[in-house]
């Protein structure tokens, strides 16, 4: 990201609170027989974001609805899948610099695809493993994003 987009976007970031963090849908499911112990899945995620997001339901204050995808295979065969979707609610402390940066279509493209993604990546993570544990497989440890 280049300096200005960093600037904005840290500007964009001190005139938002973040309110709630919460999971709206949970939804984890064996797809085929486990592998052997020890034996390398192969991963595939996405994230989504919901139609209008964000909504704002209140003045000054933006509402995000994620979902986050994870599925994982062994060989080719698909094992396991994960399928979270969150509720993220933001209060502007500045409305007029919200207002203001909010119409930055790069600012928003960075807030939305990255920001976000790097707040909910740790609780993403989390369901995964959680659901893998109570469906009897092996967790795995997804990557940290940078």
């Amino acid at each position: 990201m280049s300096a200005d987009i960093n600037e904005r976007l840290s500007r964009f970031l001190r005139a938002l609170t973040l309110k709630e963090i919460r999971p709206m849908l949970l939804h984890s499911e064996s797809l085929g027989p486990l592998p052997a112990p020890g034996s390398e899945l192969q991963l595939e995620w996405k994230q989504q974001f919901a139609d209008g997001d964000p909504l704002s339901p209140v003045p000054a204050a933006l509402v995000f609805r994620p979902k986050y995808e994870l599925s994982a295979s062994f060989q080719t065969s698909p094992v396991f899948r994960q399928v979270t979707t969150f509720i993220v609610a933001f209060q502007a402390q500045d409305a007029a610099t919200v207002q203001e940066l909010w119409a930055d279509e790069e600012l928003r493209k960075v807030f939305m695809e990255n920001q976000l993604q790097k707040t909910l990546w740790p609780l993403f993570r989390q369901h995964v493993h959680d659901g893998m544990s109570r469906l009897g497989m092996a967790p795995v440890s997804l990557p940290w994003l940078l």
